[in-house]
């Protein structure tokens, strides 16, 4: 025959754990995490924005991530809107959630979303048709080079007797391909020295004709 356990205040306390673990049931397992797409937004109430941890992002860039978080932040901003509430202070609450936070395609890279970037963005949101293009950087090509022929025919334009400076000359290329300032790096030295003085002294060349015509037609008077 079993001796009989003592009851003490810790057996207690653990037996009625037990009995309250049963009556709750069996515990539900946590839902996994959904992918990010752009309509997902739609059955998020309020102006919280929630990016799941298992959202994949590593075919895009982070300029594409970008949009699609943006876009989501600037829907949500038009239901908030919808319903009455403020936007300052919308933005104040997504500026928070996202500071400090870096991009899942490119951890490396920090999510800029202050409070001001996000009102101009929202603004350019509303004026350009709520579309996601609305918010691209419109980033310009880099590093743009230009070759010696590209250079020397640049050249020969400034050494035309009607060429009064390096722009003029620039404005005639029909197809540059780079910017103004690409081509003079690309110009030698010593030949955009001696391009600089020629350019320069036909300008004084034409404020001299200038000012000796309107002597003229001052004496002629």
């Amino acid at each position: 025959m079993k001796a009989r356990r003592r009851r003490t205040p810790e057996n207690q306390m653990g037996t009625l754990k037990q009995f309250a673990a049963r009556q709750a049931g069996p515990r539900r397992c946590k839902a996994p995490a959904r992918p990010f797409s752009r309509n997902s937004a739609a059955s998020v109430p309020g102006d919280f924005v929630p990016i799941s941890p298992g959202a994949h992002f590593s075919s895009a860039t982070w300029q594409q991530e970008r949009l699609q978080r943006l876009a989501r932040i600037c829907r949500c901003l038009d239901r908030g809107r919808a319903n009455g509430k403020r936007l300052g202070k919308m933005l104040t609450r997504f500026a928070w959630i996202w500071k400090g936070r870096h991009y899942k395609c490119d951890p490396a890279r920090s999510i800029r979303f202050r409070y001001s970037t996000l009102l101009r963005l929202y603004r350019a949101w509303r004026n350009g048709g709520r579309t996601p293009a609305a918010l691209a950087l419109h980033y310009r090509c880099g590093n743009q080079k230009v070759s010696a022929t590209q250079a020397t025919r640049l050249s020969k334009l400034c050494l035309a007797p009607e060429t009064r400076s390096f722009s003029a000359a620039y404005r005639k290329l029909k197809a540059p391909g780079a910017t103004e300032s690409v081509y003079r790096y690309a110009t030698p030295a010593r030949l955009k020295a001696a391009l600089a003085a020629l350019l320069a002294h036909r300008r004084h060349e034409q404020v001299l004709e200038r000012a000796a015509r309107q002597l003229l037609e001052d004496a002629s008077e």
